[in-house]
């Protein structure tokens, strides 16, 4: 028995590895209900099966009579692949892995953690390696929100339900004769710390340590040590430079950058111009993307420099300013000296609420005259950069919201950089615009300027060609 599981734990671990290199983005899932219960005849899983690959040589016509009869859920044109067993024991029960052979054995109660956002190939291996060792529950600990602030681009992580069902789903359909417990957690411990039923912690590679702090926290409260089974990271051989090495949740999400994430308002894309709102916290780069953008073609307002502009004595800002603020907001020349109204309102949130009510209306009447002069230029697609859109409510003007995200520390570090500010300053700053959250849950696409422009430029040229491709077939339709 424990060398066929082994066969079979080396077995998928092939077959997704494969499907890693070749078959992407295809979700490949290797079903071994039948492995402790070869009684069972039909299959139904949540998504509909479109390959079925075969352990062995059938006929055409055996291989039909199979997926019409043991497959419940198929897709219209559901294919078949065929392996050679016995190529595939030679493969994996070479002298080399005898010692994983020899280590191979079941457990009542298996528990394992991890983040599992966008359920990736690498993720399929550590569950189903669980589930292999598993004879009766399985306990999966998914990490919740509080957890999550140290992962590259963590805003972008699927909501903590979602990935639960994802789970869920995955593991029913791998093997539905176990009972499965998943379960959000708040820290590394997570069930481990208070269920003394469980035998054996599954963990990957680089998250051995965690399971020895585990058995020393269990240790603590006399509880039963666990056996710790350790899955080897799974290789990303598309991995680009500046991302990981393994196929990790953090590469999918950098992927994502300059992808639309959710599609605009189907009813307004027709109407033109056609105005992107482009937004993102102090220091993100969004001025940096914005002219990437106008080298591609975009016309370009600026709403900050609309704003300065505005603040110009004789201009439509400065009065209102002028008279709510005082005169000790001028300079000797008696222009409007934006670091003194800075420090005022940035330590008073009435008064920034008074300012903001007084010059966003104007900025916005004037961003919209300049998009629309712009348009009559030429223009069919219109960038609006702006630092308030979302706190000014400016996005029902836009047809699309661009974000763009970086973690606070290194927004810090820039702006300590290029301005007199202090730390403490900026951290106030950053305080009161919205979270990198609320800005990717208000957008479309979204950007990160982490890394060199180069890779900046990767990312907008994609959603520009994205865009392209949206707009043109919008037209025919």
């Amino acid at each position: 028995m424990a060398q066929n599981m082994f066969k079979y734990a080396a077995t998928v671990a092939n077959i997704y590895t494969i499907a890693s290199n070749v078959l992407m983005p295809l979700d490949v899932r290797i079903l071994l209900t039948n492995l402790r219960n070869p009684h069972i005849t039909t299959i139904n899983t949540k998504k509909p099966v479109e390959i079925v690959i075969f352990d062995r040589t059938y006929s055409k016509n055996e291989m039909d009579a199979i997926i019409q009869n043991c497959i419940l859920n198929t897709s219209f044109s559901c294919g078949f692949v065929t392996c050679d067993d016995e190529k595939v024991e030679d493969e994996n029960t070479t002298n080399e892995n005898i010692d994983s052979l020899q280590a191979w054995k079941l457990y009542k109660n298996v528990v394992l953690g991890g983040t599992f956002d966008r359920l990736h190939n690498g993720h399929k291996i550590f569950l189903t390696e669980a589930i292999i060792h598993c004879s009766q529950k399985l306990t999966v600990g998914v990490t919740d929100t509080n957890m999550l602030s140290s992962k590259l681009l963590w805003e972008l992580i699927e909501p903590c339900s979602n990935r639960i069902m994802n789970v869920k789903d995955f593991l029913e359909d791998v093997d539905s004769s176990l009972i499965y417990d998943i379960l959000p957690i708040d820290d590394m411990y997570g069930p481990t710390k208070s269920d003394p039923n469980l035998d054996m912690i599954v963990v990957s590679e680089e998250t051995e340590r965690g399971g020895e702090k585990v058995n020393e926290y269990r240790a603590k409260l006399s509880m039963n040590i666990l056996d710790i089974h350790i899955v080897k990271l799974l290789s990303d051989q598309k991995s680009k430079p500046y991302e990981e090495k393994k196929i990790s949740s953090s590469n999918q999400r950098i992927r994502l950058l300059g992808r639309r994430l959710k599609n605009p308002d189907f009813c307004r894309r027709h109407q033109r111009p056609y105005i992107i709102g482009l937004t993102g916290g102090i220091a993100s780069g969004k001025s940096s993307v914005a002219t990437k953008l106008k080298g591609l073609g975009a016309g370009l307002v600026n709403c900050d420099e609309i704003a300065h502009d505005l603040y110009l004595p004789g201009k439509k800002c400065f009065d209102l300013i002028r008279t709510t603020f005082g005169q000790t907001i001028l300079n000797k020349e008696g222009f409007i000296d934006r670091a003194i109204l800075g420090n005022i309102v940035f330590n008073n949130k009435e008064k920034l609420t008074e300012l903001n009510r007084l010059v966003w209306p104007i900025i916005l009447e004037e961003a919209m005259s300049m998009v629309n002069k712009l348009y009559a230029e030429g223009f069919e697609i219109i960038v609006m950069e702006a630092a308030v859109l979302i706190q000014a409510n400016w996005g029902h003007r836009c047809h699309e919201i661009w974000t763009c995200i970086i973690p606070a520390k290194e927004a810090i570090q820039r702006v300590m950089k290029r301005n007199a500010l202090t730390e403490g300053e900026i951290e106030k700053r950053i305080k009161i615009q919205p979270s990198n959250l609320d800005q990717v849950r208000a957008a479309n696409v979204v950007f990160c300027t982490l890394w060199s422009h180069e890779v900046t430029y990767e990312q907008v040229e994609r959603a520009w060609n994205d865009l392209q491709k949206y707009l043109k077939h919008g037209a025919q339709s």
